[in-house]
């Protein structure tokens, strides 16, 4: 079965902790937190000491997005927290700088997943295919209020799967922008592992059953 994950992103600021455990109720795999930092996308997002807060309330808690110019001295930062996974960008540092960065996520034992955003092609992914556990394909502009899915991404998703198969196939596929129930279906259906579902899980009325209708979708079933 394919993994489903919430974004806290979505979620209501003045509530955080009512809506963490809104998503802890609902059976959802994890959820997934994005750091921002008005300079490699426009909008912020959640801070270091807000995301050691929330590994704390919870491991599931410990999916960590930086979409952010990545700095050594930022990086050490998260790498003292107690987490699951940090994922960085293929765009936001130099192809040197960021083999080092991702040889020291492995080295602090955490899972290391590399995001690509839509303009770029799956072939930039190729140099840093032995350093990483997952290949997180953003499906709309990432950072940007408002951005909207792009069908697009459903054919680049077949593209990542059939790079991996004969590069890394151990590594997995999620999918993370503007998904909603149907959106996440398609996107497993053409080899994701894993999406992650924000303001159509907080707005949707049976929360539970939309994480295990979409958890139960087959993956590459096209």
């Amino acid at each position: 079965m394919a993994e489903v994950s919430i974004s806290a992103f979505a979620a209501d600021p003045f509530h955080l902790e009512r809506d963490l455990r809104i998503i802890q109720r609902s059976g959802a795999d994890g959820i997934h937190v994005d750091v921002m930092d008005g300079h490699f996308v426009p909008l912020f997002g959640f801070h270091q000491p807000l995301v050691r807060q929330m590994a704390a309330f919870d491991p599931i808690c410990g999916d960590i997005h930086l979409m952010a110019q990545v700095t050594q001295s930022m990086l050490e930062q998260f790498l003292r927290i107690s987490l699951r996974k940090l994922t960085l960008h293929v765009e936001a540092a130099q192809p040197k700088e960021l083999q080092v960065f991702l040889r020291q996520i492995l080295e602090a034992d955490m899972e290391v997943g590399l995001a690509i955003s839509p303009q770029t092609e799956p072939e930039k992914l190729v140099p840093f295919l032995p350093y990483i556990n997952e290949v997180l394909v953003m499906s709309c502009t990432p950072g940007t209020e408002g951005a909207i899915f792009e069908e697009k991404v459903l054919e680049k998703i077949c593209k990542v799967r059939k790079l991996l198969e004969t590069e890394k196939p151990e590594a997995g596929i999620a999918v993370d922008g503007s998904l909603n129930e149907e959106r996440a279906a398609s996107c497993i259906r053409n080899g994701a592992d894993r999406v992650i579902i924000g303001r159509a899980f907080f707005t949707s009325e049976d929360k539970k059953g939309l994480v295990e209708r979409v958890r139960q979708t087959s993956i590459g079933n096209l």
